[in-house]
């Protein structure tokens, strides 16, 4: 019933609130685990592991099980269940999926949403997740990622990203039941839930460091050169010829194997994958968690890679699906700041399988970015961010927004303080009532339903039309009926004549987002007024009065 992997431990024994916190011997095995079955009544009960390390050293050192699905920080105890005299997995076993035949948007298809639970919710708890769910699903996602939700700093308002017990739900956001009521409500309404998996470092007080940090880890760091360093670093290279194994891949597979197959999820983050530095390991856990997610429902793998590479994407021979890109933020920021650079632009429009945005947990917010460099709220800063908007959700990687972009939120991390992940910042729901906030959320809901409803923005190469780098203009097509405009000056252009601009000549185009209508003429030329860093979708039509319309309203000042 209990065991603990430990090889070079040299006596291990079991305390609990089962034994009143008396001793209970292990037995070691061949392999180097300790082993014990004592006789538990049911229900809940707390426990640990008390370790010595070496004969000659009288300490005893108390542990956490690393396996465990459950820990209390207060009392700093792993917490199990036995039920007719068996041992539970977690507190959510006997839970009834009820949504799991509903079939999950493809890959491809995905426009991804970041939260962080404490932030995002009321309560700060998956229930409160829930709450907002029918708010995501008018918005257009169809994809959430969770930042880290394994236990890390105990009671603490933490982002999760230094792992302690890799088993056990951070226990302010709630119980296992929670959490597979949260998937199982997302999969009701067709969004699926991806893990962000930490499986380069973990905290100096994880059980795995306390037992043995050198058999487990890196000694010193992996990458001396490398400037980040967030704890000890997990060793995948180290190989045990004693026992046949490979002690770090084989617990971070099963880690993957637990939470990917107990609680249904639909894809994976790998953070800091620079730092791990080892696509084995990667293209090894991308297949783990494929053989533990749900048969026949879509499954991807995400590569945090800063700067992005694109040899790490399955497409080019590399382990997962897609990768960060921070190219499309770094390039999408300079460009609305006056410094735009023609081929930045077309790669970051023009590459599929990254993951793009305009702000992420780790930086600074695009308004709170542009407000720096501009001063001021005003009009002009909501403008450019419609631009970014439509350039995200045009070009041909995945979009991906941080949890209240789409309302203007403003507040933002302190990317150089050290404690950024520990400051509370929740939504600013009341944003919504200002007149600039509410069109820039229905803009950006508006042009996520019409991402869903066009294939070709969500399949098929970018086909740059017409580039112009004094002027600042770039123009591409997205299949042969729509043609994305950016134009990334402040200056007004009146007449402004772009060429070859159609497959075909005598078109009639319409502006999805104001309803003006355009005629390419017979030499294929389009002339137009462009207004202070214009963004502008144009899809063609047979009409001269017809009018675009999907299910969502947009206003715009």
């Amino acid at each position: 019933m209990f065991s603990l992997f430990a090889p070079t431990i040299i006596d291990v024994r079991l305390i609990g609130s089962f034994s009143q916190w008396k001793e209970i011997l292990m037995n070691r095995q061949d392999d180097g685990t300790f082993i014990c079955s004592p006789n538990i009544s049911d229900g809940q009960h707390e426990y640990k592991f008390r370790i010595k390390r070496k004969k000659e050293d009288d300490q005893w050192i108390d542990i956490i099980d690393p396996y465990v699905t459950k820990y209390d920080p207060e009392q700093n105890t792993g917490i199990m269940w036995v039920k007719e005299g068996k041992r539970l997995l977690n507190d959510a076993i006997d839970y009834k999926w009820k949504y799991d035949l509903i079939k999950m948007p493809e890959n491809n298809n995905l426009i991804i949403y970041e939260i962080y639970v404490a932030d995002f919710s009321d309560n700060e708890q998956f229930t409160g997740v829930i709450d907002r769910l029918d708010y995501l699903k008018d918005l257009g996602i169809n994809a959430i990622l969770l930042m880290p939700i394994v236990e890390s700093l105990g009671l603490s308002h933490d982002w999760g990203y230094v792992p302690r017990n890799f088993f056990s739900l951070k226990s302010t956001f709630g119980t296992c039941t929670d959490f597979k009521n949260l998937v199982d409500q997302c999969h009701r309404r067709n969004i699926r839930i991806l893990f962000d998996g930490v499986f380069n470092h973990t905290s100096g007080d994880c059980p795995l460091a306390i037992i043995d940090q050198d058999y487990w880890y890196y000694i010193g760091k992996h990458n001396p050169d490398d400037p980040y360093y967030w704890g000890p670093e997990l060793n995948y290279e180290f190989y045990d010829k004693i026992r046949n194994i490979k002690p770090a891949v084989r617990y971070i597979s099963d880690v993957v194997k637990y939470w990917i197959g107990e609680f249904h999820l639909d894809g994976l983050r790998f953070d800091a994958a620079k730092q791990m530095d080892n696509y084995d390991i990667l293209h090894e856990l991308d297949q783990v968690a494929r053989n533990a997610a749900r048969p026949g429902q879509p499954f991807t793998t995400q590569a945090e890679h800063m700067p992005e590479t694109l040899n790490i994407i399955k497409e080019n021979g590399g382990p997962t699906d897609t990768c960060w890109s921070l190219s499309f933020m770094n390039n999408i920021d300079e460009a609305l700041a006056d410094k735009f650079d023609l081929d930045k632009m077309k790669y970051i429009i023009g590459t599929p399988n990254l993951i793009n945005y305009t702000a992420c947990h780790d930086n600074k917010r695009l308004l709170a970015r542009l407000n720096e460099r501009l001063s001021g709220f005003d009009d002009e800063i909501f403008r450019r961010m419609k631009l970014a908007v439509i350039i995200l959700t045009t070009s041909a990687g995945i979009p991906l927004i941080w949890q209240g972009d789409e309302i203007g939120e403003a507040t933002s991390v302190d990317e150089t303080d050290e404690n950024k992940t520990k400051i509370k910042r929740p939504m600013h729901w009341n944003l919504l009532k200002n007149k600039r906030n509410r069109n820039l959320f229905n803009t950006f809901k508006y042009l996520f339903a019409f991402r869903h409803k066009t294939d070709s923005l969500r399949n098929g190469e970018v086909d740059f039309c017409y580039e112009n780098t004094d002027d600042q203009v770039l123009v591409y097509r997205r299949g042969v009926n729509i043609i994305i405009l950016c134009y990334f000056s402040n200056e007004k252009r009146l007449n402004y004549t772009i060429e070859n601009i159609s497959t075909k000549a005598n078109t009639i185009w319409i502006d999805i987002l104001t309803n003006e209508y355009f005629i390419v003429n017979d030499r294929n030329t389009l002339v137009l007024t462009l207004n202070s860093y214009d963004g502008r979708i144009l899809l063609q039509t047979n009409k001269r009065n017809f009018r675009f319309c999907l299910p969502v309203p947009c206003f715009h000042d």
